[in-house]
């Protein structure tokens, strides 16, 4: 009996000793902040719990908050709990070592609120809690202030610390929203009245080389956007680090789909979420086109990737008669559907015909000049980088064609706004 009591003693001391030399810190994949956007869009792409190839993680692979432990023995059992009653339900990650590590991530799924996260506005401080165990002994509490960003930013490039880059234009795609209500119960019977098209059937009018009706289908939605006088406004990202920093994180303001459409204002990335949205709900396949400095849209003729028209959205409102002779006389030369000559006959006061074939040809032109430099949807996007060659490998990554139903069927969930 007193053996079996020594014992015991013993091991609770090696536990508390343990413990007690346990070194760690809060560990945040956005430098110290939270972004709404981003926790809405991965809430379902691949956010169960894992370990890396590496050995030295374990939890949400899409976390944005976690804690990073300096040494770790095999057996121990470790418990993580975070606490942010603004923005979160208390989340607990749970787990056994496998191995020695030296250096260990550990990030829990973290239970938010999402009804809170698709309202926030405004950057705001939030406090957070995080407490450590290791077996079944509390290591210590440790408070911090983080920033939560508002829910139209939208980070696309971060650079963690540790020197790896990730490529998150993905991210965008969040605010494509098909579900909208204003698509289904005002948009779609505005285009509808306008009577460019007399239904809405996808890819069901194609034949072999003959893209009649999906080109007329995107005519119909510029039609309506033009008409209603929705215009290019330049809207500026209001975060952003240098890119050759180490953190750093890169964020673009993206006004939400009703926001667009209620101020009819919209910039590159707003304006072809806009028509993303809307061609994704009439079934023909939409692509957001990224730079390190723009986006466009694209869209399948067909049906496949291999088949893409390509379209500037900020000539959304645009005049050709700003335009040289030249290009006037390219755009009146090019044969587009069956229907040319009809759709600027009944185009009222500056042609929206005219203005789409010219959006098109600008597309097609802006793709071609950065062809070689595209990355599909499924292109890798982890990175390790120095300070030395971050800013090449920003340039470099920032050139995707992201699918929305590629990013829709791994699970990308779109903002309910």
């Amino acid at each position: 009996m007193k053996k079996t009591i020594l014992l015991g003693l013993t091991l609770l001391l090696v536990n508390i000793i343990t413990a007690q030399k346990l070194s760690w810190e809060i560990s945040s994949f956005f430098n110290n902040q939270v972004f709404p956007t981003y926790s809405w869009a991965v809430s379902y792409l691949g956010s169960e719990e894992v370990t890396n190839e590496a050995g030295n993680f374990y939890g949400d692979q899409n976390g944005q908050l976690g804690v990073h432990i300096a040494a770790l023995k095999k057996g121990q059992q470790v418990k993580v709990e975070i606490d942010a009653n603004e923005i979160m339900e208390s989340s607990v990650l749970a787990f056994n070592m496998l191995e020695d590590a030296t250096d260990f991530f550990a990030y829990p799924q973290i239970l938010y609120k999402w009804n809170t996260l698709e309202t926030w506005k405004q950057p705001k401080p939030v406090n957070i809690k995080v407490k450590v165990y290791v077996n079944n002994q509390l290591d210590r509490a440790e408070q911090k202030r983080i920033i939560v960003r508002g829910v139209n930013e939208c980070p696309y490039v971060v650079t963690t610390k540790q020197g790896i880059m990730v490529d998150l234009n993905y991210v965008y795609l969040s605010y494509v929203n098909e579900n909208h209500p204003i698509i289904t119960e005002t948009i779609i019977p505005g285009i509808m009245k306008d009577g460019i098209i007399k239904q809405i059937d996808g890819y069901q009018g194609v034949t072999k080389d003959n893209y009649d009706a999906v080109y007329k289908q995107v005519y119909a939605v510029w039609h309506y956007f033009n008409k209603n006088n929705f215009n290019y406004n330049s809207l500026s990202s209001y975060y952003k680090g240098t890119v050759s920093d180490i953190p750093m994180v890169q964020a673009q303001f993206v006004r939400t789909f009703s926001e667009v459409y209620k101020t009819k204002q919209a910039n590159c990335v707003d304006g072809t979420i806009l028509m993303a949205s809307i061609l994704t709900r009439m079934g023909i396949g939409a692509y957001l086109v990224t730079t390190p400095s723009h986006c466009y849209l694209a869209f399948s003729l067909d049906g496949s990737d291999a088949n893409l028209s390509f379209i500037e959205t900020t000539l959304l409102g645009s005049d050709i008669k700003d335009l040289d002779a030249e290009s006037r006389k390219l755009i009146q030369d090019t044969k587009l559907t069956g229907s040319d000559t009809y759709y600027r006959l009944t185009s009222l006061g500056k042609s929206t015909y005219d203005n789409f074939i010219w959006a098109l040809l600008s597309g097609y032109n802006n793709y071609k000049k950065d062809a070689g430099k595209f990355r599909g949807s499924e292109a890798e996007t982890v990175f390790a980088v120095t300070a030395d060659n971050a800013y090449n490998k920003f340039l470099e990554i920032n050139y995707r064609l992201l699918s929305v139903k590629f990013y829709r069927e791994a699970g990308l969930l779109p903002i309910n706004q």
